[in-house]
């Protein structure tokens, strides 16, 4: 009941979210006030912390968390991980040690690694907000660090769940019994990737015995690395019925190559929800796509760290973004693409 009830008070602040953070700022700033009236307007710092800063999918958080702010007279500084743990730690204690911020919204390259550092900040008296990915060992929405003030996070395994779901939709289109695939993986050292992935290949093994990994490789997220990829194992395994890809650019790549190589019969499947993505689906090129709200996913971490900066009212708050604030659900495909509008 407190998770629905912190979902329904964060709806109406998310809701009409545009592509890349574009945000309307009366309703916003209504969705802060409310509780000490003189705390209700007051300017704050935000200290913004992302896994990867080049990456498109960040940029949008980047630029939604930023829109947010603004909306809501308050600052953001964004720190760059650039992928590796050790910087992010750096970045996190150097934040802290500054004394200029009024509340960190973490989003972590791995969860566990950055545990201490949540700790420190808020033994600063600095509130922390976690965004994107868990912080801690487990793919939860529950804070796992006492004392956190919320967290609006895309679980990894619902993800994987949505790919693997997606992918025997795709094996039934191809008629195929076993259907065999190829997997194409992001970065190992991205939490998210690598607990998609593990997902993924627990949920098949678990739920759709009649798919079959015949081979798997390291994308990296990179389109010319998972086309040079595809391009390997499709000659090494000609009958391939389905190619997996774990983000839209590297599915883009594979779509290239399946038409190079006149393989009309091989279905290819994203995801991240991308309008490039989405294009691909309304084209007939993508079979389908699993969701991901950027955009409004920032948008609501952003919220709770500038309430919690004020002092205002936040409570328990615990939002699994594609389950709790998709329109659509988890996945998008031929049948529902029209209703769903990408935010990156």
């Amino acid at each position: 009941m407190r998770h629905v009830l912190a979902v329904s008070l964060l709806v109406g602040a998310i809701a009409g979210v545009a592509a890349c953070g574009s945000s309307s700022g009366g309703g916003d700033q209504a969705s802060t006030t409310g509780t000490a009236s003189g705390n209700a307007n007051k300017h704050v710092n935000i200290a913004h912390f992302v896994a990867i800063q080049a990456n498109p999918v960040e940029q949008v958080i980047i630029k939604s968390a930023k829109a947010t702010a603004a909306a809501n007279n308050a600052s953001v500084t964004t720190f760059d991980s650039n992928n590796d743990v050790q910087r992010e730690l750096a970045n996190c204690q150097d934040a802290i040690a500054s004394k200029k911020y009024d509340a960190f919204v973490l989003k972590a390259v791995s969860g566990p690694p950055l545990i201490p550092c949540a700790r420190q900040a808020m033994d600063a008296g600095i509130p922390v907000v976690v965004q994107g990915t868990a912080l801690g060992p487990k793919q939860t929405t529950e804070p796992q660090v006492p004392g956190i003030v919320g967290t609006a996070v895309t679980l990894s395994t619902t993800n994987g769940v949505a790919i693997a779901d997606l992918t025997n939709r795709a094996c039934q289109k191809a008629g195929a019994n076993p259907c065999k695939i190829i997997y194409l993986f992001g970065p190992v050292a991205f939490d998210y990737a690598s607990i998609t992935r593990k997902t993924f290949k627990d949920t098949v093994k678990a739920k759709y015995p009649n798919i079959k990994v015949v081979a798997e490789a390291a994308a990296n997220f990179d389109p010319d690395t998972g086309a040079q990829q595809a391009r390997q194992l499709l000659q090494v395994h000609p009958d391939i019925n389905v190619v997996v890809n774990d983000s839209d650019p590297v599915a883009i790549a594979t779509e290239k190559v399946v038409a190079d190589l006149h393989k009309n019969n091989i279905i290819t499947v994203g995801a991240g929800g991308s309008a490039v993505g989405v294009n691909a689906i309304k084209a007939g090129k993508q079979f389908g796509d699993t969701v991901i709200l950027p955009a409004t996913e920032a948008k609501a971490a952003m919220l709770m760290a500038i309430r919690a900066a004020r002092k205002q009212k936040v409570g328990d708050t615990t939002i699994d973004v594609t389950k709790d604030l998709s329109p659509i659900g988890t996945i998008v495909d031929a049948e529902n693409v029209d209703k769903y509008k990408p935010e990156w």
